[in-house]
């Protein structure tokens, strides 16, 4: 058993430092969410200077309602994060997340190969922003997964305590 010593200076600091991270993390979502509004216009543009002619255009994109509730939505998770390793993923989810989205500012306005696909319809695969939007989706589905399974071990190791609270007060 290992006798830990907690002053009152070092739960501070570790609770600032929980707060960097979950600060950190949002940052850096609403970042690529922000690169995500910028770049896709860049994206419509190269597409509909190719296929406009033949009737084809890129599409509206995300609105600001849509990327604020994508905020909402990847928020939760990282704010109610309760422990260290958790806060890691999340910083880590996050900033893989930025880097991508910085991939797309050199990405995005790359010429597609094609207007239309045997089914008549068009798949982006040059600007990056499906990928992108795929990546996302997984982001927020495994935060709140790894949200569950953090809110689990807390809550079990507060029973745990609780149990061992109360027979010890048998004991005396």
């Amino acid at each position: 058993m290992t006798l830990q010593l907690r002053t009152p200076a070092s739960s501070h600091l570790g609770s600032y430092l929980r707060s960097i991270g979950r600060l950190a993390s949002v940052l850096a979502y609403g970042t690529s969410l922000l690169i995500v509004h910028h770049v896709q216009p860049i994206a419509a543009k190269a597409y509909d200077d190719l296929c406009a002619s033949q009737g084809m255009t890129f599409g509206e994109g995300e609105s600001v309602r849509t990327l604020i509730i994508f905020m909402i939505l990847i928020a939760v998770p990282l704010v109610f994060a309760r422990s260290n390793g958790l806060i890691v993923v999340n910083f880590i989810m996050s900033s893989l997340t930025v880097l991508g989205a910085y991939g797309l500012l050199s990405t995005a306005g790359d010429t597609p190969y094609e207007c239309f696909t045997q089914a008549g319809t068009y798949e982006d695969h040059t600007s990056g922003l499906e990928g992108f939007g795929f990546w996302i989706l997984i982001a927020i589905f495994f935060s709140y997964v790894f949200l569950l399974v953090d809110l689990i071990v807390w809550a079990v190791k507060k029973g745990l305590a609780l149990r061992a609270a109360r027979s010890f007060r048998r004991l005396k």
